[in-house]
């Protein structure tokens, strides 16, 4: 990846985060990729390196309440005051037709009922005399599991959907093994690729260099230095 297009993609990162506060993980990812500037790989390589300059820190919160496919606390993502402060002296480095998505897509992203997740399980008797049974995941931005089911009587209508509450990882990654013949496994992550010194850029900003000690440099337009 070129460099200034990590720079971008981190600042794009900081941005989505400083405007949409408490954002899980999983929506920050899903929303950075609506910005169609990075792909996946992409956002794994900016966050892990915004994770490890401690620009972005990512915690389960204390009784978090809402969970990830696997049935785990969901991540939270919040900017750092280091973060704050590197988006703040460098957001109009991000090009000018993304931030003004941005600008508009965030307003309606912290709106968007997409964002409240859900896990849901009903039943209802149907004209057969069986149960429909519907169940339902959402991982904060799109549906995970949307099943229906129909069941031969009340009593076990009931215990799946009491099962589903209680353990929904088991129902998820049983279905996928089943249908796949494979185990399911955590998605490979891109080991993280050319480091951005973004601090360097700022102290460049706050203290400019003279026109006259300039000097002809590649790297012109990079946020980077170069690696060893």
């Amino acid at each position: 990846m070129e460099t200034a297009e990590l720079a971008t993609n981190k600042l794009i990162i900081l941005l989505i985060a400083d405007r949409i506060r408490d954002i899980t993980l999983n929506q920050l990812t899903t929303l950075s990729l609506e910005t169609l500037y990075l792909d996946y790989f992409d956002f794994v390589t900016a966050y892990e390196e915004l994770c490890r300059d401690r620009m972005i820190s990512e915690a389960v919160r204390k009784n978090e309440p809402k969970v990830d496919a696997v049935g785990r606390p969901v991540t939270r993502c919040d900017l750092t005051d280091k973060g704050r402060t590197v988006l703040k002296t460098l957001e109009a480095r991000i090009p000018l037709p993304i931030r003004s998505y941005l600008a508009q897509a965030c307003s309606g992203w912290q709106k968007d009922i997409r964002l409240k997740g859900t896990l849901t399980a009903d039943y209802q008797p149907d004209a057969n005399g069986n149960y429909q049974v519907f169940l339902k995941q959402s991982d904060g931005i799109k549906d995970l599991v949307s099943l229906k089911l129909t069941i031969p009587e009340k009593t076990m209508a009931k215990q799946v959907c009491e099962r589903w509450k209680r353990s929904p990882q088991t129902v998820y990654l049983g279905l996928l093994s089943v249908l796949t013949g494979e185990t399911v496994l955590q998605p490979h992550q891109q080991e993280p690729g050319s480091s951005l010194d973004l601090e360097e850029e700022i102290d460049h900003q706050e203290n400019p260099v003279p026109d006259h000690e300039l000097k002809p440099d590649h790297r012109q337009q990079s946020l980077f230095k170069e690696s060893d």
